[in-house]
């Protein structure tokens, strides 16, 4: 009889929980963590009531809206603010955005498509939320357009992936470097900048902008993705722009030796870095060790230059 009663209360207990309005089932394991960050929709982002295709269809957002994520569930849903509490699933965000639109007082994304228009590439201004990272999906829907592709990572650095060819990236783009400076010898600064996953690009070119100050020149060293020295490719000038660029064909640490410079830049070296700045990179102009590690690496279609050294 005992056996009986508890039993009886038991469903009673599971007829009750299932009437209940606004109760999600989830599957079994399924746990949820707090976030406060932007994601960026992509087209036809489905917005739910609960976080289960069975409830109410809200909304549908077009792409590259900016949305407040709140929190997130083990089992594929993204819990957003957008002005009520409501649930997507985590593959119709992302953590970049293409926001379009660019002002003079921003000036890394202003020199940016400067140099985009005067190639002729169409422009797409990536923000990227606190992840900085590129989805490889989104990265890739780029490829095979006369695109420049461009992502600023703070107020110093930023970068333009200039596409070229139809390689695709197997792994998301991070872009969330630690950089540390310290005062280097003869009145300089040395910045570098660590990365902890690194992407090698093959048919694209990365061309990272530094800013360093008018008048001033950049030793530019990378990491390779193969190795841990760093290696010297160049230095890059200042003197039009208070960016210097550097165009590269892999997503890895750095570090820039920055010096103010004495005398203005010859029309040679002022022709060098117009080409730099547009993702031309001639390697004769490079330090011989950098053109012995990355020439096995390059494709003879890119637009590199003068393989002969």
């Amino acid at each position: 009889m005992k056996k009986r009663i508890v039993l009886f209360l038991s469903i009673i207990c599971i007829l009750i929980g299932a009437l209940q309005p606004g109760v999600t089932a989830f599957a079994k394991g399924t746990t949820y963590s707090q976030m406060n960050d932007v994601y960026y929709t992509k087209e036809g982002c489905v917005v739910y009531a609960e976080p289960t295709y069975t409830s109410t269809v809200l909304t549908t957002i077009g792409a590259n809206i900016p949305v407040r994520v709140i929190g997130a569930y083990t089992n594929g849903w993204y819990r957003i603010n957008i002005g009520v509490i409501a649930y997507c699933k985590m593959d119709s965000l992302t953590t970049a955005g293409n926001i379009g639109i660019v002002s003079e007082a921003d000036k890394q994304a202003f020199y940016a498509k400067q140099t985009a228009d005067e190639l002729g590439y169409q422009f797409e201004y990536m923000k990227l939320n606190n992840e900085k990272k590129i989805k490889k999906d989104i990265f890739n829907s780029y490829i095979g357009k006369k695109v420049i592709l461009f992502a600023v990572i703070d107020e110093v650095t930023a970068v333009s992936f200039k596409m070229l060819y139809a390689d695709e990236v197997k792994n998301d783009i991070s872009l969330k470097y630690t950089s540390k400076a310290s005062d280097s010898v003869g009145g300089g600064r040395t910045i570098e900048y660590t990365l902890a996953d690194k992407t090698e690009l093959w048919g694209q070119v990365a061309i990272f902008q530094f800013k360093v100050g008018y008048d001033k020149s950049a030793d530019m060293y990378i990491g390779d993705i193969d190795g841990s020295e760093y290696t010297k490719m160049n230095t890059y000038y200042t003197e039009f722009s208070e960016f210097a660029y550097a165009p590269v064909t892999q997503v890895g640490n750095m570090k820039v030796v920055e010096c103010e410079i004495p005398n203005s830049l010859s029309a040679e070296v002022r022709e060098k870095m117009g080409n730099i700045r547009k993702g031309i990179k001639y390697l004769s102009y490079d330090e011989k060790d950098y053109r012995s590690m990355i020439t096995s690496k390059l494709r003879k279609d890119t637009e590199y230059m003068d393989y002969e050294y």
